[in-house]
């Protein structure tokens, strides 16, 4: 025969209270505590299969009360006073309702009573537990063993990158090679172009673009014309290919053929030597402002400076971004095979100690 409903309930109630589980709900056994109790519970688990305990125990029709909440809020602490009788103790035997009550309080299952005795399976349970298995004895811990010295695993080395170039050997490289590269471009836009010496037999010149060339003889073909030759006219009569870069300070030094826009330049005095029927004019101050501009030559020379320099930031910046692969010692392997290597010398050290003791 099953064991008493009433019984069961009570034990597992006071097994709870004793291992302190229902220290949230029901810390003390009073009716104002109960009261409070039902109110939570319902609030956070009720179920419809508990209506038939709550509308036994408060006395009102399930098919008609759709809100267990509002009776318990409405309820008198009295209402639970023999419930509290009997956990307390002071009573022996009390009604159903007050087990069925409890029961559903300390979640446990099966409930109501009538659940319990039509069950074939009487396992106890408290909140989908048994209760056996909720009350297991703590296991005690292990004692630890002696300890072996233990060597960690030898880990993966992770490839470090790092910067293959420092920040400050980069921009010091910008720097000497954007300063090479103006000076070398500024020395090769105004370099003078060496002119042949004529050699012995040449006693002609001819005019080739920018300078006079030494040919033998009036017959050759050169495809312009031929005069006689000139020592300082050939060595010194030049064309200037760059006539913005004359400043106030070649007046006196450059000469010039012009009509119109037409302009051009030389560096001495002498017939035009397209035309030799023409002589060149020296350099006056109102043609130098009119048909050459220096603050044009340099603001251009300082576009292509910007520029470059641009581009040598660009390359500077490209060099930053690339990575050299460097691996990375470990020093935990270092320690470990040192002390590897002591474990392994201690054999050999006792060894001696016994020998020496023997002798």
């Amino acid at each position: 025969m099953p064991e008493d409903y009433q019984d069961i309930v009570l034990a597992a109630y006071k097994k709870m209270k004793d291992n302190g589980k229902l220290h949230a709900i029901l810390p003390q056994a009073t009716t104002t505590r109960l009261r409070r109790a039902c109110l939570k519970v319902y609030d956070d688990r009720y179920t419809p299969k508990d209506a038939d305990i709550l509308s036994m125990f408060f006395k009102k029709d399930k098919m008609e009360c759709d809100d267990f909440g509002k009776v318990i809020y409405d309820s008198d602490a009295d209402d639970f006073k023999a419930l509290r009788n009997h956990i307390k103790g002071e009573t022996g035997k009390t009604k159903e309702e007050n087990t069925d009550l409890l029961a559903w309080l300390i979640d446990l299952e099966p409930r109501p009573r009538s659940a319990y005795y039509l069950s074939s399976d009487k396992t106890i349970k408290i909140g989908g537990m048994p209760i056996n298995e909720l009350f297991l004895p703590p296991v005690p811990p292990i004692p630890p063993g002696p300890q072996k010295p233990s060597i960690p695993p030898i880990q993966a080395e992770d490839p470090v990158y790092l910067p293959r170039f420092s920040p400050r050997y980069i921009t010091v490289s910008c720097i000497i090679l954007l300063l090479v590269g103006t000076t070398s471009f500024a020395v090769w836009e105004r370099r003078s172009k060496m002119v042949r010496r004529p050699e012995s037999g040449e006693k002609f010149m001819y005019w080739d673009g920018d300078h006079y060339e030494p040919v033998k003889d009036e017959k050759q073909d050169v495809g312009a014309a031929i005069i006689p030759l000139n020592i300082q006219t050939l060595t010194q009569q030049r064309k200037i290919n760059l006539p913005d870069t004359l400043t106030s300070y070649s007046i006196g030094k450059v000469w010039y053929k012009g009509h119109g826009k037409d302009h051009e330049f030389f560096t001495d005095s002498g017939a035009y030597p397209l035309d030799t029927q023409r002589v060149l004019k020296p350099l006056s101050n109102t043609i130098l402002t009119k048909y050459t501009s220096n603050y044009r030559y340099l603001l251009t020379r300082l576009v292509w400076f910007l520029c470059a320099a641009f581009f040598v930031g660009i390359c500077g910046i490209w060099a930053s971004k690339l990575k050299k692969e460097v691996k990375a010692r470990h020093k935990p392997q270092e320690e470990n095979s040192t002390s590897e290597s002591d474990f392994s010398e201690s054999p050999l050290m006792a060894e001696q100690s016994e020998r020496n003791l023997a002798l």
